[in-house]
C-alpha cells in the first residue's frame, strides 16, 4: 500500500497522530528508506549526476561505525548516479592516507558515511524501493 501512495504516512488518526507515529516498528520501517531515514518527498537539488535530499535520521548516530543514539537529527543524504563520479567525489572529500575529511566542516559538509549498491545489500535494496 505505502508503495502505491506514499502520503499514506500523513493521515492522522482521531488524536492527530501520523500513521508513522502509531505504527509498529516493523511498519515503520518500511516506510523509511534503509529503514532508518526520513527522506523529504522531493531534492533539495538534482543535476544530471547527482540528487540531494534533506532527511532525518530517525536511529541519530553518525555512521556504521558510530553507535546509534535515541535522537534523531537532521542530515542531508546525497544520491549519486554513476560511480565514477561518486569515486571523484570521495577522492576529493578525503585524505587518501586514512580517509579523514580534507575540508574543515565549518566550510563543507561532512559526509557521515558512504553506501553502494554494489557493496551493502541493505542499501542496494532500499534503492529498488525508493
Amino acid at each position: 500500500l505505502y508503495q502505491e501512495n506514499r502520503d499514506i504516512v500523513n493521515w492522522l488518526d482521531k488524536d492527530g497522530r501520523t500513521v508513522r507515529q502509531v505504527a509498529c516498528k516493523e511498519c515503520r520501517e518500511v516506510t523509511l528508506f534503509m529503514g532508518r531515514y526520513e527522506l523529504e518527498e522531493l531534492p533539495k537539488y538534482e543535476s544530471p549526476t547527482c540528487k540531494i535530499y534533506n532527511a532525518v535520521d530517525l536511529l541519530g548516530g553518525g555512521n556504521k561505525q558510530e553507535e546509534n543514539s535515541a535522537e534523531p537529527r537532521l542530515v542531508v543524504m546525497k544520491f549519486i548516479a554513476k560511480e565514477e563520479h561518486f569515486v571523484n567525489e570521495m577522492k576529493t572529500r578525503r585524505n587518501n592516507n586514512d580517509g579523514s575529511p580534507r575540508f574543515s566542516t565549518e566550510f563543507v559538509t561532512p559526509d557521515l558515511d558512504s553506501y553502494r549498491t554494489d557493496q551493502d545489500e541493505q542499501y542496494a535494496g532500499g534503492r529498488r524501493a525508493w
